[in-house]
């Protein structure tokens, strides 16, 4: 039987992608008002701001399935192949292995981002679906206020949740780079490489 390729390191590129450009959307719309007229000039109206944010906040989201599936399948190979412990170096312990600790910190970072995303998009849907031009999917017309504007928390929290998805993305990075998961099923590509 051939073995298994990993596809979580090409998966993620999308959730990532799709959540940072969404995040920072809402935090630019938040902003606009402090900037320079030279760059608001440039900017799309606040409702098209809002609506982009929301609907990149859903394919994030969407895409983000993908990625958690590949993701989690990958760790239990991993775990399956490697285990979860090692002797430490007295020879009389037992140690978790660095890469299990990053690839628990990679998918509780990972998790808590997409939950609280999660969060984001309902209210966001929710407030925009108690007006009635929320619900013919448009804006206030003429007023400038946008379908899916969001709260000054949602704002706040996003810029945590920006933070949080580049911390998580860094320690994907180093767990494919640094310890070879990801070239091979169950890690230890690298270090194949180097053999």
């Amino acid at each position: 039987m051939a073995p298994m390729k990993p596809i979580h390191p090409a998966a993620v590129h999308f959730p990532i992608a799709f959540l940072a450009l969404a995040f920072g959307l809402d935090i630019l719309h938040t902003l606009s008002g402090s900037l320079p007229s030279t760059i608001t000039k440039s900017l799309p109206p606040p409702t098209d701001l809002t609506r982009a944010s929301y609907h990149l906040l859903s394919l994030g989201l969407i895409t983000a399935v993908p990625a958690l599936v590949t993701g989690v399948r990958e760790a239990v190979v991993l775990i399956a192949k490697q285990g979860m412990y090692e002797t430490d170096a007295s020879g009389y312990g037992v140690t978790m292995r660095t890469k299990v600790k990053a690839l628990i910190a990679h998918a509780v970072a990972n998790d808590l981002v997409m939950g609280l995303s999660l969060l984001v998009w309902y209210k966001k849907r929710a407030n925009a679906s108690e007006t009635m031009l929320g619900k013919m999917g448009v804006g206030s017309l003429g007023t400038g206020e946008a379908t899916y504007q969001p709260a000054t928390w949602m704002v706040v929290l996003e810029g945590l949740l920006f933070a949080g998805l580049m911390m998580a993305a860094n320690i994907g990075g180093s767990l494919t780079y640094i310890f070879g998961i990801g070239f091979a099923a169950g890690g230890g590509g690298a270090s194949k490489k180097k053999a």
